[in-house]
């Protein structure tokens, strides 16, 4: 098999900065310091991105500054372009996913992910106002989408993300009933409304946003049922939206709750394997460290578990017989076994 050198013919320089680049890009969870100095700097300009797309919407403030807006931009857009260039061109050496074998096909894989997605999105509408004429707003409004970058560097974000898709059946059941209720509540309202109100209950689309208002509950009062049947329609539909809008909330509390119990369940597993030996060793420390980052966990989880471990395991020592080895309970069991005289 030919090897990286002998294929693209690489200084071994070229491919230790190709490695070190993948570090600080791609391992935020080892924790070492340059890694999170690059993390804070791009949270901190995707945060400044989003603050100037909202302030150039302010006339005044944009016509005050506009050449500052503009190299803004450029600067952030030279700086999202060199980040995505240089995560392609390391994903080959990923630590978390190694594609050093294959490495054009790795690059393509890389750039087929949702992040990387979201990466080439936060710059296209810079090189879209470039070479075609588009509505500025627009352009303007796209750039907002910067701010699902911040997902990356944000593991609780990322957590719920993943509850969102191992939920997705159950959350799309609950939206679906409430749909169906929708469909419901807007025919029956176009019933017993439409002759009273013609204008404003015209047809059943109309009606649906009367249902999808009053069943969230927020009853903007630009159509309101004056028949005694659409009043008592309304404030049943109100009662059973309370619930149908909770339940996906619900859904999603549950599942994020669980999945924290997975996590520190996982931390609990690690720990015990870490401490067989009685100790926990300065290279299991830090393992347990960047575990514990990785799995959006704290310090005050981590010494709860260490905690719980270290009882567990001198509570251990303690029920074990220290004649014949075996677990105190066991060895009285025996001996009600062997001795019929034992226990009344």
């Amino acid at each position: 098999m030919t090897t990286d050198d002998e294929r693209y013919g690489d200084t071994r320089a070229w491919l230790r900065l190709r490695v070190r680049t993948a570090d600080v890009l791609f391992a935020g969870e080892r924790g070492e310091p340059i890694t999170h100095r690059v993390d804070l700097a791009l949270i901190v300009l995707i945060s400044l991105n989003v603050i100037a797309v909202v302030l150039q919407s302010v006339q005044t403030i944009y016509a005050a500054a506009p050449g500052l807006f503009h190299g803004f931009e450029v600067f952030s857009v030279i700086v999202f372009t060199g980040e995505y260039l240089a995560r392609t061109w390391s994903s080959v050496d990923n630590p978390w996913k190694s594609g050093r074998d294959r490495p054009v096909l790795a690059r393509i894989r890389y750039m087929l992910t949702k992040m990387a997605i979201i990466d080439l999105i936060a710059i296209a509408p810079f090189y879209l106002g470039m070479f075609m004429s588009a509505d500025l707003r627009i352009l303007r409004a796209l750039r907002l989408l910067r701010i699902f970058k911040l997902t990356r560097y944000s593991s609780a974000m990322t957590l719920l993300l993943r509850v969102v898709r191992e939920e997705a059946r159950t959350i799309g059941a609950a939206l679906f009933v409430a749909m169906l209720l929708v469909f419901v509540a807007s025919t029956l309202a176009f019933i017993v409304e439409h002759e009273a109100q013609p204008k404003v209950f015209s047809s059943i689309p109309m009606a649906m946003y009367w249902a999808v208002v009053t069943m969230t509950t927020v009853g903007y009062g630009d159509m309101v049922p004056v028949t005694a049947a659409g009043k008592v329609l309304g404030g049943i539909i109100g009662i059973i939206g309370l619930g149908m809008v909770a339940l996906p909330a619900g859904i999603l509390a549950s599942g994020f709750n669980n999945a924290l119990h997975r996590r520190r369940a996982m931390l609990h597993e690690k720990i015990v394997d870490a401490m067989r030996d009685g100790r926990i060793t300065a290279e299991e420390q830090v393992n347990l460290d960047a575990l514990v980052r990785r799995l959006n966990l704290n310090d005050v989880d981590a010494r709860a578990v260490i905690f719980a471990v270290r009882h567990q395991m001198a509570a251990g020592e303690k029920d074990v017989c220290p004649h014949c080895g075996k677990p105190i309970h066991d060895a009285y069991a025996d001996d009600d076994i062997d001795n019929p005289e034992s226990g009344g």
